[in-house]
């Protein structure tokens, strides 16, 4: 059943639909005012250089993720449970010392 929204109340147009159409709670006039700031403190000609730097990133990460996956798959480790077991501890009272 999808999600269904109640009238909202005056003035709460815009977070309710922030809400819904982005889903991580953050309005549009939220989400402006952050792209305002960025613009502010990294200017109209850092822009372009900044969104560059951000996609080698996540490309170089995602390169990365794949590698990782497929040595997994190379040595065997499908998607197999592993074992973990809790460490043992001592947690008797020790008498003091005097």
């Amino acid at each position: 059943m999808p999600p269904t929204l109640a009238k909202p109340c005056k003035g709460d147009y815009l977070s309710n639909m922030g809400t819904v159409l982005l889903g991580f709670g953050f309005s549009p006039v939220e989400i402006i005012i952050v792209l305002v700031v960025v613009l502010l403190i990294f200017g109209p000609s850092k822009l372009p250089q900044l969104g560059e730097g951000i996609g080698k990133m996540l490309r170089g990460f995602k390169k990365e993720m794949r590698a990782l996956d497929a040595d997994k798959q190379a040595a065997g480790g499908g998607d197999e449970k592993v074992e973990v077991r809790e460490p043992e501890i001592d947690v008797t009272p020790k008498a003091p010392k005097a």
